[in-house]
């Protein structure tokens, strides 16, 4: 698996660009399953990494997002299992999508609660050099059971959940087919939406949209996303 943590954000970068930021981080499933052949005949994992691609050119494209939107990864799995941070908070102006490779288990709960506490530090990292954003997003994207033991996932659930009724971030749970909605849900009051699995670009399009509309917005304000239609699958 590619790794391509970067540096810890320092002060001379927060001088340099002193825009509201909007943070989204993104655990993507990186597990076996994710080897899984398309209807087109491209792996899941493949079709991850075009959708990554696609987030970096439409985001860079976007001249009040590239500088606002701020993108961290953490990945589930891949073949040094676990859950590992991939991608430390970037500018989308510096963002460069690298492949990841798919392998071992699924242990989202693990990864949920990494991504939990790296938006928590950006927060304090953004108070602490005046920073102001827009809340948080953690996108989840996954196709699989989590593979942790029940009190660990249930712990990670609990958490996500409370994080969103004290208002500290919005949490997107994405299901490509296969996945447990049910299992899944229990991390958001955001209903889950199953991803239809030609369709990851498009995914990558709404959210760099998506969170281009929320990069304009002030903290608090309702923004009007993109419609999912272009992606969602009928059913899980």
């Amino acid at each position: 698996m590619v790794s391509q943590i970067k540096k810890e954000p320092s002060f001379v970068e927060a001088v340099e660009n002193v825009n509201q930021r909007t943070p989204c981080m993104l655990v993507v499933d990186a597990s076996g399953s994710m080897e899984t052949p398309t209807r087109d005949g491209a792996t899941r994992i493949d079709q991850l990494n075009r959708g990554l691609a696609t987030l970096e050119q439409e985001l860079k494209n976007d001249p009040t997002a590239r500088v606002r939107v701020q993108l961290a990864m953490v990945s589930v799995g891949g073949p040094a299992g676990g859950a590992e941070k991939m991608l430390d908070w970037t500018d989308a102006c510096d963002f460069a999508a690298f492949p990841l490779n798919a392998g071992g288990e699924t242990p989202l709960a693990k990864g949920l609660l990494l991504a939990l506490n790296e938006v928590r530090l950006q927060k304090e990292w953004y108070k602490i050099n005046g920073i102001s954003y827009t809340r948080p997003w953690i996108v989840v994207l996954t196709d699989g059971e989590p593979t942790d033991p029940p009190d660990t996932w249930h712990a990670a659930a609990n958490a996500c959940r409370e994080a969103e009724h004290q208002k500290k971030c919005v949490i997107y749970p994405i299901g490509v087919e296969g996945v447990n909605a049910t299992t899944l849900q229990q991390i958001s009051k955001t209903p889950v939406r199953p991803l239809n699995e030609l369709r990851y670009v498009e995914l990558f399009q709404w959210l760099s949209r998506s969170l281009s509309a929320t990069s304009r917005s002030v903290s608090g304000e309702l923004v009007q996303l993109a419609p999912t239609d272009p992606w969602v699958a009928v059913k899980l």
